[in-house]
């Protein structure tokens, strides 16, 4: 039995089962997969080395959490990239989060965590402990710790400070920060809007001030209009444009 090759760490030791491979990676290797399938399902002794970087334990372990993931699907004889890879590899950044938030919360155990904890601040022993309870074998406790918070806060689904972890309200973008965004920008637009009008009716004034400065004597147009270095390009162009409908200048 010398020959027979060991798991790596961090691999099967039963209990609840949970990706082991953080998200991130799992997303690199998805977006390999991507390619390497471009054409068509591959079998697995393909799929492991060109994707996983390994035809051994390493890369079966890999395959794995791309498939907890939601990202692979398929048997040994016929691997392929799932929806959801194909969606996060040719997402615009814009749209990547959502995706990389159901890809965070296809694993059971990740689910559970984060439905469990969602909207609070934790400690990892915390999460440990609720671990535990959701059957991951204590030994790899601390690693499926490590790997639901390193792939949540991927995710966006989390943020880590001085050792508490805070875990998201929602798997999307909370309301009250869509609503200081919509704020933000509804602002925004009011302030431009609000610039735009004082300095339509500004315009407006000086037009009329300027239409009747223009007086007729002998059927010739005289236009007094007063110039400085400071006055505003816009406002110039406005006066040239008078001028031309008086006739005054070509």
């Amino acid at each position: 039995m010398a020959d027979e090759k060991k798991m790596p760490k961090g691999g099967r030791k039963g209990g609840a089962q949970f990706p082991q491979a953080p998200l991130g990676q799992a997303i690199q290797f998805a977006k390999k997969l991507v390619a390497k399938t471009h054409t068509g399902a591959q079998p697995e002794n393909i799929i492991l080395k060109g994707v996983f970087n390994s035809s051994g334990p390493t890369g079966k372990v890999r395959a794995s959490a791309l498939k907890q993931y939601g990202l692979m699907q398929g048997e040994t004889s016929a691997y392929d990239a799932t929806k959801l890879a194909q969606s996060i590899n040719s997402a615009p950044p814009e749209e990547l989060p959502p995706l990389l938030r159901e890809a965070f919360l296809h694993p059971r155990v990740f689910k559970a965590l984060f439905d469990t904890f969602q909207n609070d601040v934790v400690s990892r022993a915390k999460i440990r402990q609720q671990a535990l309870q959701l059957k991951v074998h204590p030994d790899s406790g601390e690693k499926c710790v490590d790997l639901f918070v390193e792939s949540a806060v991927y995710a966006g689904l989390a943020s880590e400070k001085d050792d508490e972890i805070q875990i998201s309200s929602s798997a999307s973008p909370s309301k009250a920060h869509e609503d200081d965004l919509k704020d933000t920008e509804e602002s925004d637009i009011l302030g431009a809007q609000k610039e735009s009008t004082d300095g339509n009716e500004g315009d407006k004034s000086e037009e009329v001030i300027l239409r009747k400065s223009a007086k007729t004597v002998g059927g010739q147009m005289n236009i007094s209009i007063t110039l400085d270095s400071t006055m505003d390009p816009e406002k110039l162009e406005k006066y040239l444009k008078l001028l031309r409908e008086y006739g005054a200048i070509g």
